[in-house]
Order: structure tokens, then C-alpha cells, then sequence
């Protein structure tokens, strides 16, 4: 089928060459019938699928090699065979011992028949050559893997780290409100108090004048506590000015003009949450000013008591061989779903990117 390639991995080839080399072995020995040679064949044979089933030390398959050579001595063609054990020394790394019977096969055949102890041991360090550069490979894979799967671990708690810092610097707020609200707005309050005390004496005595200015000084301290608890309450809020302006510069900023749908009201999201939205958004705009060529941008964010929705769909649509879900949205998506959200991809007329974000569970 069109875009897909079949692999043969590094045993099928070598279970298929085996059994090509077995054949033209048996080929090269029966020209003749002969129920010796056949049965010389048979023991090879058997001696090869003992070591495919137990997998000696390739050392021990010295003795079935030396065992040929010795019957190679009185059936002089069975020495061909030989090329099967030059072969299998070859593939498993063991050179020294495949030159070794390569050289017993030239001494013991002719000319024309060693060419085939010669093609095993061609083939057989070509194929141990691809088995060493396969492991290599292999070997870096999986340290590749891992490291990615260390870094991938190191993200998440690194994103767990900065939301306990962000619960201790709400604690921390907390204290130093409270502070403020003992320092200045109790002690307010406090003369306040003594203060009204102090009117409903003096005019319980007649004193109407003094009860007046201790009338406005009690209305003095109120608007003065007043002032304090609005101080204290700015300073919990964000600034939705400086909010919408970054909004506003990362649209403007990108190369593409973006049609802008937001519903709800987005100063009622925790802050974290905003800024998790305003870098999945920077990382899609990135990706769509690469990969695509879009004659729309719509971005939409719909926010109610209990979630955060954000698309952000293109028409120049991004090949999926561009790689759009790349380390940058794997970083996204890994940080959506660190905090209980999702971030999912729909192709089909257009492109979509969609992150949705739990409002509940601890924010």
C-alpha cells in the first residue's frame, strides 16, 4: 500500500538466509542421491535447530563443526556443510572461528564447491555487522526513551512545584491581609467603638457638643477602616487592564489577523489557570504561523462556574506529517493534564486545537 514500508527485522532475514544457504547446500551435495550425505545433512540440520531452541555459547557448536571436519575426512562433499558453521560463527560474532573452518573448507573441497563456505562467511559478517549497528541503535533508543520520559516526569513535578508555590504565595497574601487588617483596620475600629461609647455618654449627660465631635470622629475612623479593607481587596485582584492589553499584543503581534470570540467573564478564572490558557495560545499561534497558511484564525474561549474552554481553529489546516502535535504542545499537553484538563486536535475542513480546564479541585 502507498505510504507504508514493510521492515524486515533482523531475525526474519536471518531465519530466511539460513534456509537459503541450507538449500543450496543441499543442492551443491545431491547431484547423486546419497542416504549418507542425507543423513550428514539431517544432523547439521538438527545440530542448528538444537542452538536456535536452547541457545548455547556459540563456543559449544566447536564440537558439532569439529565432528563435520572429521566425517568431511572420509565423505569428502560433506565439507560444504562447513560453510553452514562458517555461517553461524560469522552472525554470532565469533570471526576467528568462522575464518578457522572457512580455511579447514578450502583445504577439504574444490574450488568450485569452497565458493559457498566463502558466500557464508560474506554474508554472515555482513549480517553481524547489522546486528551490532542494530543494537547500537537500539541501545540509543532506549536511552532516548528514558531520558524523555525523565524529562516528561521533571516537567510534571515541576508544574506541581509551581502550583504549591503558587497555594504558599495565596497563604503568604493571605497573612499579610490579615496583618494589614489587624494593624490598621482593628485598631480603627477599635477607637471607633469607644468613640460611639463615648457619644451615647455625653449625651446621655447633656453634653451635645462634645457628643457631636465624638460623632465624627467615630465617622472619621469608619471611612479611614473603610479606605483600609479597599486597599486590602485591590491587592488581591488583578489587574484586568494589563490582562487584556498582553491578550491584545500577542494577536496583534501574529502574522495572521484573528477573529476573537471570548464568552463569560475571564477575570473569574484563577490566574494560574490564565496563564496556563495564554501559553497553550502563544505555543498554537506559533504552530499555525509555521506549518500553515491560513486565510482564517478564529480563536474562541468560553468560561462558566465550573470550566475553561479555548479553540483556536485555522483553515490552512497543518499536514500531519508537520509534526503539529511536536515537543512544544507535548510540554501543553502534559501541563492540561496535570492540572485534571485535556488538550485534543481535530482535523477535517479545518484545524483545531482544543484545551479544556477544570475550574475545580483546588483552585
Amino acid at each position: 500500500m502507498a505510504g507504508k514500508r514493510v521492515l524486515l527485522g533482523y531475525e526474519v532475514v536471518e531465519t530466511v538466509l539460513l534456509l537459503a544457504l541450507l538449500l543450496l547446500a543441499l543442492v551443491l551435495l545431491f547431484p547423486v542421491l546419497d542416504a549418507l550425505k542425507i543423513l550428514i545433512f539431517l544432523l547439521v540440520v538438527l545440530s542448528l535447530l538444537v542452538r536456535w531452541r536452547f541457545r548455547p555459547n556459540p563456543s559449544w557448536m566447536l564440537i558439532d563443526a569439529s565432528f563435520l571436519v572429521v566425517i568431511s575426512l572420509f565423505v569428502g562433499d560433506a565439507g560444504v556443510l562447513l560453510g553452514v558453521y562458517v555461517w553461524y560463527f560469522a552472525t554470532e560474532n565469533r570471526p576467528l572461528f568462522a575464518l578457522l573452518y572457512g580455511s579447514v573448507s578450502f583445504f577439504l573441497l574444490e574450488l568450485a564447491l569452497f565458493q559457498f563456505p566463502l558466500l557464508c562467511l560474506v554474508l554472515g559478517l555482513l549480517l553481524s555487522r547489522w546486528r551490532a549497528e542494530r543494537h547500537v541503535l537500539q541501545g540509543e533508543a532506549d536511552a532516548l526513551r528514558l531520558h524523555l520520559h525523565r524529562l516528561e516526569e521533571e516537567q510534571v513535578h515541576l508544574l506541581l512545584d509551581y502550583q504549591d508555590a503558587q497555594q504558599l504565595s495565596r497563604l503568604e497574601e493571605r497573612s499579610h491581609i490579615a496583618q494589614i487588617l489587624h494593624d490598621s483596620l482593628g485598631h480603627e475600629l477599635t477607637g471607633a467603638h469607644l468613640s460611639g461609647k463615648m457619644v451615647r455618654s455625653l449625651l446621655e449627660r447633656g453634653e451635645v457638643d462634645r457628643a457631636r465631635e465624638s460623632q465624627d470622629k467615630v465617622i472619621d475612623r469608619l471611612e479611614r477602616s473603610l479606605g483600609h479593607l479597599k486597599m486590602a481587596v485591590r491587592d488581591l485582584e488583578s489587574d484586568p487592564e494589563v490582562e487584556k492589553s498582553r491578550l491584545e499584543a500577542l494577536l496583534k503581534e501574529f502574522s495572521y489577523p484573528v477573529e476573537t470570540q471570548i464568552r463569560g467573564d475571564l477575570l473569574l478564572v484563577p490566574a494560574s489557570v490564565r496563564q496556563l490558557l495564554h501559553t497553550c495560545l502563544t505555543e498554537a499561534l506559533t504552530n499555525v504561523a509555521k506549518h500553515a497558511k491560513p486565510s482564517s484564525v478564529v480563536l474562541q474561549i468560553d468560561s462558566s462556574q465550573t470550566m475553561v474552554r479555548m479553540m483556536l481553529e485555522n483553515d490552512g489546516l497543518i499536514r500531519e506529517d508537520e509534526r503539529a502535535d511536536g515537543n512544544g504542545l507535548r510540554y501543553m499537553r502534559r501541563r492540561v493534564e496535570a492540572v485534571g484538563g485535556s488538550l485534543s486536535i481535530q482535523r477535517a475542513a479545518t484545524f483545531r486545537l482544543i484545551v479544556v480546564i477544570p475550574l475545580t479541585g483546588g483552585y
